[in-house]
């Protein structure tokens, strides 16, 4: 009983000293928006609390903004103390809404949030006086009397509801973070293929300055395949950060989003192949981060390389290994051709990325940390590096399929040459346009690259 009183005390102390901080902008003739949480029993806030507080204080902020009501932020409180997580500031006097309608908006946004009965938004005028729409809010329990009724029937006890609040905390929480992290990885998949096309000029290939080896694409085609494939790149996260069978079974599922980003690529580029390479890498790639991630790991390079190396176990062989039919795609037949050197993009993930990871990202971590900061001529050399220590290793089938081996090794050379020399560089963009050759399979492993640098530097 001693300690009841001791808590019920503080609790009573604190609330005071939030009547205090009111009055100190009553004087000043402002009126306030306060936001609180109903938490029952005590302690009123933990880490989670506090978490989902500053979210919902946050999203309250950006209502207001989006309705055109004015806060001081400079004169905003945010307070954690017995009485649980507080925040007041006083409403502009420039905001000429009318209290009751200002009160009304803020109950609308308790309504829409998912935990609204939580949320207590309190509008007080510059006499001290609080505004009331007359509204009483539900049971968070039951949901079929008011929470005042049930409080004083004492229908719930005080560690039912509070038990539910936290499950519910929680569960909104994951959702957020599922969230945030998804929509992130997404960005940074379409920031690394912007990137990549945007590295001018590039050896054979489409970039803003040229069109490189092609006729048949330009830079603007590859802005409309980057467009058409952002959504699916929020599926593959979405798959990796829910998926909880065998990895065994995943390419399959990966794969049948692959084929509907493929089909409004097709339909956003009048039918050209511009990212089926990339669509097939960032499938694999994002389902990977976003499964390390949602199991609550760290991201490393070396938990991201075995779980690709695991979810293609055997692809080369089973996509590429002929027992009766003839060689009718250009996997099988560079396949059949060189074996394994022929093997493309299915060689590189099924050995979990060497050329990505050899040179290319550890140049791009020491190099690009920073990037938002640099000038557009240092992104356009470490883009251009970064790309030459890819094809130095690459055994690129698109080159091999446009040309043959002889050509592959003499670009592979090039580019070794190129990475210190600016005038060996020009001599492989010109070798690559005179002998129609298009690296497309580096350029591809650049986004990837680029992808996983932004993911360890977020």
């Amino acid at each position: 009983m001693v300690n009841s009183h001791k808590i019920l005390d503080k609790i009573l102390n604190a609330r005071e000293n939030r009547a205090l901080q009111r009055a100190l902008f009553l004087k000043q003739q402002f009126n306030t928006l306060s936001l609180s949480l109903n938490i029952p029993g005590y302690p009123k806030s933990n880490t989670f609390i506090s978490t989902f507080f500053l979210e919902v204080k946050n999203d309250l902020i950006s209502y207001l903004q989006a309705n055109r009501i004015e806060i001081i932020s400079k004169k905003e409180t945010l307070i954690l103390d017995e009485a649980g997580d507080f925040f007041i500031v006083p409403i502009s006097k420039n905001s000429k809404i009318d209290l009751l309608e200002l009160k009304k908006l803020t109950e609308n946004f308790e309504k829409s949030h998912p935990l609204g009965r939580l949320i207590d938004v309190d509008i007080f005028n510059d006499l001290g006086l609080p505004i009331s729409s007359g509204k009483k809010k539900p049971c968070y329990f039951c949901r079929e009397h008011s929470a005042i009724s049930c409080m004083r029937n004492k229908r719930h006890t005080k560690q039912e509801i509070r038990d539910l609040i936290f499950n519910d905390i929680l569960k909104q929480l994951a959702i957020t973070t599922k969230n945030n992290r998804i929509n992130t990885l997404s960005g940074f998949a379409s920031k690394a293929i912007l990137y990549e096309i945007s590295l001018s000029p590039k050896p054979g290939l489409v970039s803003f300055k040229d069109s490189g080896s092609h006729t048949d694409m330009h830079f603007f085609t590859f802005l409309n395949s980057a467009v058409s494939l952002t959504p699916f790149f929020n599926e593959f996260c979405e798959l990796g950060y829910d998926y909880t069978g065998k990895l065994d079974a995943i390419l399959p599922k990966i794969r049948h989003i692959g084929i509907k980003a493929e089909q409004e690529m097709f339909k956003a580029t009048g039918n050209v192949n511009t990212h089926k390479g990339i669509i097939f890498l960032f499938g694999i790639s994002l389902f990977s981060i976003a499964k390390i991630t949602s199991e609550n790991k760290e991201y490393s390079d070396t938990a991201f390389s075995n779980l690709v190396i695991e979810i293609t176990n055997g692809i080369v062989k089973n996509e590429l290994e002929l027992t009766s039919k003839k060689a009718s795609t250009h996997g099988e037949l560079m396949f059949e051709t060189y074996g394994k050197l022929g093997a493309g993009i299915r060689q590189e993930v099924a050995e979990g990325f060497p050329s990505v990871f050899t040179n290319a990202l550890p140049f791009l971590d020491e190099n690009f940390k920073n990037h938002q900061e640099i000038n557009q001529e240092e992104i356009q050399k470490v883009l251009q590096t970064t790309l030459l220590h890819i094809m130095t290793l690459n055994n690129d089938s698109n080159i091999l399929y446009r040309s043959n081996l002889e050509s592959l090794t003499k670009v592979k050379q090039l580019a070794k040459n190129a990475i210190h020399s600016k005038k060996s560089y020009i001599e492989l963009c010109n070798y690559c346009k005179e002998n129609h050759i298009s690296p497309g399979g580096s350029a591809d492993l650049l986004s990837v690259s680029l992808l996983i640098h932004f993911v360890k530097n977020a």
